[in-house]
């Protein structure tokens, strides 16, 4: 209901009952428990008004406290000799009032009741019940019930196909956004590989210069990788605007931890990043190794933005609980408490200045997710490294080996 509209009613109908009672010629005959109700009613009516103010009221509360505007109103004309009078106008306030309340059937609910109540109140008996003054009056508040519960219906379907208009505004709004977001999300992730790409052509191309072909092989397979990689963060954007379930497959899981740290091992060497890792075993989990890929590599293009002057790295595999844990350690300029609640915020960003966009962890944290894993990021403060941590469940009856 709107509380403030409904208060402002039922002020007009407690100063009109309260005119009544002072100008009545019966007032004399009334006793003290009228002045009492009197006061009761408005103090009454602002306690419901408050209490609506902080919460919406019972379906018995309202129709307890309409019950008690309509009880009100009888007793006090009732006392004063009012019934027959110009004073019925107040039963008129109690039914306009019912326009407020949000469902409709309430409203001719209390409406039917209040011109019922009214009807055998006024009744002037059974020999003068086709009185004009009486019939008039009665098909007026029936009147009045019956159309200010329609206009009431017909505002609030208006408003409800309003809504509905703005609500499929914002689903658009929404997808835009989605598609906006998904095109952040490519150009974000196609960085790495394309910069690893770019990185071993350079090399490839002083390699050739210089007349050493022994390393040729393994940088063209590199390369290789790397489109492929790139090419699956393609299907990756297509999976994310027409989302598809992860196939996921038994695989060690420091096969794609290797991949990942494969690809990044020319930016480690140009940013003097030496690295430790311990991939010697096979702890066995269920997932998609492209996308593990894709979260191991945000983790290292994170740790090596963190290490711009150069650092060491340290990466373990071991199984606990039920799970695989991955740690990638890093000696980096650390986390800041103040940046802690931007890691994991799409579009929130701890680099600006370098370029990042915020996407990477938010996708990282999806990727584990959707393996029913989780990914972490600790630290001791800025400038003392920070340790990422990836858990996923292992495969059934897997074991590091």
């Amino acid at each position: 209901m709107r509380s403030k509209y409904l208060l402002f009613l039922r002020a007009v109908l407690a100063e009109t009952l309260l005119l009544h009672s002072l100008y009545s010629p019966d007032i004399l005959q009334a006793g003290w428990w009228l002045w009492v109700l009197q006061a009761a009613y408005p103090a009454a009516a602002a306690a419901v008004f408050f209490v609506e103010r902080s919460r919406s009221l019972p379906v018995w509360g309202v129709l307890a406290s309409f019950a008690s505007d309509i009880g009100m109103t009888s007793l006090v004309l009732r006392a004063t000799g009012g019934i027959p009078g110009d004073f019925f106008v107040a039963y008129f306030l109690i039914i306009l009032s019912t326009c407020l309340i949000e469902d409709i059937r309430f409203s001719f609910l209390i409406g039917g009741v209040a011109c019922l109540v009214y009807g055998s109140l006024a009744l002037p008996g059974l020999d003068a019940i086709l009185q004009p003054f009486y019939g008039l009056r009665l098909s007026l508040l029936l009147t009045t019930a019956f159309f200010s519960t329609a206009v009431a219906d017909h505002v609030r379907q208006v408003q409800r196909d309003t809504a509905a208009g703005y609500e499929r505004k914002l689903a658009d709004l929404e997808r835009l956004s989605l598609v906006g977001g998904g095109l952040s999300r490519i150009l974000h992730e196609l960085k790495t590989p394309l910069g690893t790409i770019s990185l071993a052509s350079e090399y490839l191309r002083e390699t050739l210069r210089r007349g050493r072909t022994a390393d040729l092989e393994g940088q063209l397979r590199l390369i290789e990788d790397e489109a492929d990689r790139a090419s699956g963060i393609v299907r990756d954007y297509l999976d994310f605007v027409r989302p598809t379930e992860l196939v996921r497959l038994p695989l060690a899981v420091e096969e794609p931890l290797a991949q990942a740290l494969a690809a990044q091992e020319l930016r480690f060497r140009e940013r003097c990043i030496s690295w430790e890792a311990g991939l010697a075993g096979r702890t066995m989990v269920l997932g998609s190794a492209r996308h593990l890929v894709q979260l191991f590599a945000i983790l290292f293009d994170n740790a090596a933005a963190a290490m711009r002057l150069g650092g060491r790295l340290r990466v373990s595999v071991r199984a606990r609980g039920g799970r695989a844990e991955v740690s990638i350690q890093d000696n980096g300029f650390g986390i800041a408490p103040e940046a802690r609640s931007l890691l994991f915020a799409p579009f929130g960003t701890t680099r600006p200045e370098t370029g990042g966009t915020g996407l990477g962890l938010s996708i990282a944290r999806w990727i584990a997710e959707k393996h029913g894993g989780a990914v972490s990021l600790s630290s001791p403060g800025a400038g003392r490294g920070a340790t990422a941590v990836v858990l996923l469940p292992l495969a059934a009856g897997a074991a590091k080996s």
